[in-house]
């Protein structure tokens, strides 16, 4: 009976300790999986982190202050960098301020930044700039244009920039306003009411209006800018 109970003892023993390996292993594996579950949650966090810094370092936010109300946009560097890097500088140095927004087209665009229009003079509005131009900056692919399409637009001069995002001109789509390929300056627009798509590829779209198109829509000929401020 000694040797028989020594057995016994001997086999509760055996299994006591394989219950406790087996729970050990077991916690071990759990552990692992909370450490596995968390890391992917730091790197997804991460991830999602680092995309809005980057995506707020290309986005600027500006105020267009009116009598009216504020026009508040986001300007997109990844669409067209020099363009936006151009308003800002301009805004930061008061150039818009005191221009009006000389030009009205009902259910098509409102166009200001001539600093010609601070004048009395109305018949040289919508001919002045900073005096400078600088280049068209479209993707005409990311925009859908056909390559029929694109293949006139470069016979009439217009070049390319395959590396940009370019955005569609929509309702509330601000772009440059030109005389032709490659002669932006300081003069923009702001689309109205209804999305133009075929001023897409000739025309350095660069930003939206994400608040205030109700007072985009009421602006009237010789309407002024008080000021343009650069949020970021």
């Amino acid at each position: 009976m000694g040797k028989i109970q020594k057995i016994r003892e001997q086999k509760k023993l055996e299994a006591e300790l394989e219950a406790r390996a087996k729970k050990k292993k077991t916690k071990k594996r759990l552990t692992i999986a909370l450490i596995s579950i968390l890391a992917l949650a730091i790197i997804v966090i991460g991830f999602f982190y680092i995309t809005s810094l980057i995506k707020s370092k290309k986005t600027v936010k500006a105020v267009i202050e009116i009598d009216k109300g504020n026009i508040e946009l986001e300007l997109y560097k990844y669409a067209a960098p020099n363009t936006v890097d151009n308003f800002v500088k301009l805004s930061k140095e008061g150039f818009y301020d005191g221009t009006k927004f000389h030009r009205v087209v009902t259910d098509f665009v409102i166009q200001g930044g001539d600093p010609l229009s601070k004048n009395d003079n109305p018949d040289d509005d919508g001919t002045g700039g900073p005096g400078y131009v600088f280049d068209d900056e479209i993707n005409p692919k990311s925009l859908g244009l056909a390559d029929d399409l694109i293949n006139v637009l470069q016979q009439q001069g217009y070049t390319f920039s395959y590396l940009l995002k370019s955005i569609p001109h929509k309702v509330g789509t601000i772009s440059m306003a030109n005389s032709g390929p490659n002669t932006n300056g300081s003069q923009f627009f702001i689309i109205t009411t209804q999305d133009q798509p075929d001023l897409d590829g000739r025309y350095t779209a660069f930003g939206q209006v994400v608040e205030g198109m109700d007072i985009v829509r009421n602006i009237q000929q010789n309407d002024i800018i008080k000021k343009i401020i650069i949020k970021n």
